[in-house]
């Protein structure tokens, strides 16, 4: 560890976050093209540099075979990099859509125009996604969820402070002048600003908020055709389905039923004409980064200034890259493997992971407020955990998608399209238990609740969180705790209540689900209380299921190096887990950012993510001498221990 990195001012007693982070942040001030800065986002920007220097190696080669996913990669980034012909091509990779939505004359043929804007990327009224049948967990499903909106949040159009009328008042503009740069009249952008913003706010009315989301429980609903039809009489499934040529589903998984109830009750407010002004500015707003310049500058200035903060827009190389590693995510992902992840990683990491689960299993078993039934029943859903390390087995195949060197815009809708029914043709079917929901240069890591499953892409798996020749303190302390974090996933207040199997059914007793529920409440509790502006607490509630897993992933991972250190562990060992653990959260946010993570972001800022899941650990008392008086001490009966 680099000394300059600490803030040597600081008392790791009573901000441990800013004394090993609080050098390195004042001398590494967040970029104009960023919204924040820190571990991850510094590593993200390594691996763009490796997957950008990929590129730039396939655009000079002449041997690529038409049609291999190569051609596909290479063409799909040129395009995105060739600002003239987006330029003379303007809004017309549009038209065939937008004539799609002038012409139809009856709210009657909704869904299939619908059903055409979802294949495309638009997000008009509702936001279905295929996954695994929560209650049977072998099965995939349809979910319908809500959606529609064009802020990132049903509180923005609903709340009346300050800040979220100018922001309303700003998107409004923003309308304006996003259809005036595609070519509409003033008065037509004005009207249809109105409208637009008033059905997306009957929309956010019927939504429910972060919080209310994250009762698992409550987004299960699932209903055959004709329960669905009942929900939404005036728009035929059928029909949606129709459009993409598929079959209807069996079943339906509703996530929030009020939600299309409401549905039906804006299609009988609004006028065909007003509803049709909504789907043209959706395709338009999410289709606006892939176009012209204009249109790219107009949408960044609202999004990105309004939201993050940030004062400059990436390099086009990024915002090129950003396209490519999302839409043809595993076609990328392989050229990435094969340059940038050893097996030697691969092998190290699985040796850790098993020790995180060892340390684990011994935790669960001597847990004081849990009764053994419930503890056996915790204890065989660890033994079914699985793990993805590094990259997948089989590779997405992608031989049907078409990509062109015509327009960019195009190639997009294409590969979304193609993505989108790929994963529609799954529904009904079994479940294939070797496909990962994240490429393998994304740094990140995830678990999978109805797998029951923890997943660690090849990128997360280097320095600052991974090195094979780094000694155990590092490593433990950084991926280490990420494990223990996913691990624990398994766990936190949404994954404890499904089973082994990965299904949602209730495996505790009455009594073990009260404590776990008390414990969980003051975790909330103790979240609520931190301010990160003079005017913002965090919102513990939102982020209880991170929280717990930051509390539990932590002193799993500390049980797991004393494991590797043969139960013994050298002081100075242990401080440098812990000040790792540290720079595993390292960064700052812009004032902006930090406001709309709060807001939506099920994640606690950085600071909080360390110092307060530590101000729980005897451990780190231990490893640092707190004690009353110290700003992170808390009396040894208001330290919450859940796992």
């Amino acid at each position: 560890m680099d000394p300059n990195d600490f803030d040597l001012s600081a008392k790791p007693a009573d901000d441990f976050f800013q004394y090993v982070n609080g050098g390195w942040i004042a001398h590494n001030p967040i970029p104009a093209d960023e919204a924040r800065w820190g571990s991850f986002i510094v590593l993200r920007v390594e691996v763009e540099k490796q997957l950008l220097a990929i590129l730039a190696g396939l655009v000079a080669r002449g041997d690529i075979a038409p049609g291999s996913n190569v051609q596909k990669v290479r063409d799909f980034y040129l395009t995105a990099m060739d600002r003239e012909a987006r330029n003379r091509l303007g809004v017309t990779p549009l038209a065939e859509l937008q004539g799609v939505i002038a012409t139809f004359s009856d709210k009657k043929e909704l869904p299939r125009v619908v059903a055409r804007l979802h294949a495309a990327g638009a997000s008009v009224f509702l936001s279905p996604f295929v996954d695994q049948d929560e209650k049977q967990s072998g099965t995939m499903a349809l979910h319908l969820y809500q959606g529609g909106l064009g802020l990132p949040d049903r509180d923005y159009y609903l709340n009346d402070d300050e800040k979220s009328r100018e922001i309303r008042k700003k998107y409004q503009e923003y309308i304006v002048a996003l259809l005036r740069a595609a070519g509409a009249g003033v008065d037509e952008c004005v009207r249809a600003a109105a409208v637009i913003f008033g059905i997306e706010k009957r929309l956010a009315e019927a939504s429910r908020t972060r919080v209310a989301l994250r009762d698992v429980h409550k987004q299960y609903n699932k209903v055959d055709r004709a329960g669905l039809a009942a929900l939404t009489p005036s728009f035929a499934w059928a029909d949606y389905f129709a459009g993409l040529s598929l079959p209807v589903p069996q079943y339906f998984i509703v996530g929030q039923p009020e939600f299309f109830e409401a549905i039906e009750r804006v299609l009988a407010e609004f006028s065909l004409e007003d509803v049709k002004a909504y789907l043209s500015w959706h395709l338009l707003n999410e289709m606006a980064g892939v176009l012209t310049e204009e249109l790219e500058k107009l949408n960044f200035d609202f999004y990105g200034r309004t939201f993050s903060g940030t004062t400059e827009m990436k390099s086009p190389e990024r915002r090129a890259l950003r396209a490519v590693n999302g839409l043809l995510d595993e076609a990328m992902g392989e050229l990435y493997v094969e340059k940038h992840f050893s097996p030697d990683a691969k092998q190290k990491i699985t040796v850790l992971v098993d020790r995180l689960i060892e340390a684990y299993r011994a935790r669960i078993a001597r847990l004081d407020w849990m009764a053994e039934e419930t503890k056996q029943k915790a204890l065989a859903k660890l033994s079914r955990f699985s793990r993805k390390l590094g990259y997948p087995d089989k590779w997405k195949d992608i031989k049907d998608l078409i990509i062109t060197s015509d327009s960019y815009a195009a190639n997009c809708m294409r590969a979304h399209a193609f993505e989108f029914v790929r994963r529609l043709r799954k529904v009904d079917g079994p479940v294939d238990r070797g496909e990962w929901l994240m490429p393998p240069q994304m740094v990140n890591a995830y678990y999978q609740p109805p797998m029951n499953e923890i997943v660690f892409p090849a990128a997360i798996l280097q320095p600052p969180f991974f090195d094979p020749a780094a000694e155990d303190a590092l490593n433990y302390g950084g991926i280490g705790c990420v494990i223990g974090h996913e691990l624990t996933h398994g766990f936190d207040d949404q994954g404890a209540f499904f089973n082994g199997d990965g299904n949602l059914e209730n495996w505790w007793t009455k009594e073990d689900k009260e404590r776990f529920d008390a414990r969980t409440a003051r975790l909330a509790e103790q979240f609520d209380a931190y301010e990160v502006l003079p005017d913002l607490h965090v919102n513990g509630k939102l982020t209880l299921g991170e929280n717990i897993a930051d509390l539990g992933g932590i002193i799993i991972a500390y049980d797991a190096l004393r494991l590797a250190q043969g139960g013994v562990a050298d002081p100075g060992v242990l401080q440098n887990f812990f000040m790792n653990c540290a720079v595993g959260e390292r960064g700052s946010e812009r004032e902006e950012y930090l406001r709309l993570i709060i807001q939506t972001d099920p994640h606690s800022p950085g600071k909080c993510r360390v110092n307060g899941p530590l101000s729980n650990l005897q451990e780190f008392y231990d490893a640092f001498g707190v004690k009353p008086g110290d700003k992170m001490w808390r009396e040894p009966s208001n330290r919450i221990k859940i796992w």
